[in-house]
């Protein structure tokens, strides 16, 4: 068996970029997942949450992630429990436990994401093609699409 090696070896400054605004203003990379590199399965990518940005407080239904937190500093929320979080913290998010994520630093936090099975990188996906940041109505409708829910909505 051959692989193509341009699929299956990613270095610094490839992979997917996703760009998005507030409240998680900051970017995406996404480096392996079913679009990029074939069938998978699992999600890679780095996340970088600018200083004051946030993931909202959601679940997923069937996917669990790991959450790599290797440069800046923040908050992560599990289960309604919040931990700071620093570079060399690790958080495992079992499937269907709230979760969210705040940057309360200066600099950007960075995350490597891990999830199983993927889908929930095509959130970001959709999300970024809007030019303004979606309503409430559009974002529950696009995280629902893949699995999630958000939390007091």
């Amino acid at each position: 068996m051959s692989i193509n090696l341009s699929k299956y070896v990613m270095t610094p400054g490839q992979g997917e970029v996703i760009t998005l605004g507030p409240p998680n203003a900051g970017k995406i990379t996404i480096l392996v997942d079913p679009k990029n590199t074939g069938e998978t399965r699992f999600c890679m990518l780095i996340q970088e949450l600018a200083p004051g940005a946030m993931v909202p407080v959601h679940l997923h239904e069937q996917e669990e992630q790991i959450l790599f937190f290797y440069a800046g500093h923040g908050k992560a929320t599990l289960d309604n429990k919040e931990l700071e979080v620093s570079p060399g913290t690790t958080v495992y998010v079992p499937r269907q436990v709230w979760h969210g994520i705040t940057n309360t630093g200066t600099e950007p936090l960075y995350i490597l994401e891990t999830t199983s099975p993927p889908g929930p990188e095509n959130v970001f996906r959709e999300v970024s093609q809007f030019s303004t940041p979606p309503n409430k109505e559009a974002l529950l409708q696009i995280v629902t699409k893949y699995g999630a829910r958000m939390k007091d909505a």
